[in-house]
């Protein structure tokens, strides 16, 4: 009869190779995922180079002309340099526009169109972050798991098999080291576009709170002066 010991021992050995393919399979799966978004990162930088940057004086202007012609449809910026994500932005304002026209709680819609903008930024960074430490942990585990055939090889007399468990585990290391460093350099610069977005989204805001508040004073006087 098997002491306790013993039977413990054989439940985290059997434990242990049954977590293998699930941490072989993730492995596999986020290194592929790894190199895509690395691809797509460097397609994204290749565009940045030639992406415009918006002119913020000559976007002004037109905001304010589309507030004082009570319109702020997309016609308002032709012609006007906006970058990618400054028109992502617009699409999304576009949706308000009625609301916006109005002046129905304008500054509210401004400030839920930027937070929609900031949590889909943010929900797209949170996974590379998870993959920055979860690229070691999914690596050692994998370096790990096989050690437990490999040393039962090498009591049979197998060293083949003893050196095939321990290449599975080096490459499952190396694997998972090399695809956190590939999160870590995807984090790096989506965040740092993330920023320079969400600055240019901000001075959107701004300018149209601005042009709002010329046009509400332009009709105020306008008013005054036909009562």
């Amino acid at each position: 009869m098997n002491s306790p010991y013993e039977l413990t021992v054989q439940l985290f050995y059997q434990l242990s190779n049954l977590f293998f393919w699930p941490v072989a399979i993730s492995l596999i799966l986020l290194f592929i995922w790894s190199l895509i978004e690395l691809g797509r990162l460097i397609a994204n930088a290749w565009q940045k180079r030639t992406d415009r940057r918006t002119d913020l004086n000559a976007l002004g202007l037109a905001l304010e002309s589309g507030f004082a012609r009570s319109s702020l449809s997309a016609d308002r910026l032709n012609g006007v340099p906006v970058s990618q994500a400054l028109q992502r932005f617009w699409r999304a304002l576009e949706k308000q526009r009625e609301g916006l026209e109005a002046g129905t709680h304008f500054d509210l819609i401004l400030e839920q169109i930027l937070r929609s903008e900031e949590g889909r930024a943010t929900a797209r960074l949170d996974f590379s972050r998870a993959l920055v430490r979860l690229g070691p942990m999914l690596g050692l585990a994998g370096t790990i798991i096989p050690l437990g055939p490999a040393l039962q090889a090498l009591l049979g007399g197998d060293m083949g098999g003893m050196v095939g468990h321990l290449v599975v585990g080096f490459g499952a290391v190396v694997c998972g080291l090399v695809m956190s460093g590939i999160a870590y350099v995807i984090t790096l610069v989506r965040e740092r576009w993330f920023r320079i977005d969400m600055e240019e989204m901000e001075h959107l805001c701004e300018l149209l709170a601005s042009a709002r508040q010329a046009q509400t004073a332009g009709e105020s006087r306008h008013a005054r002066l036909h009562a």
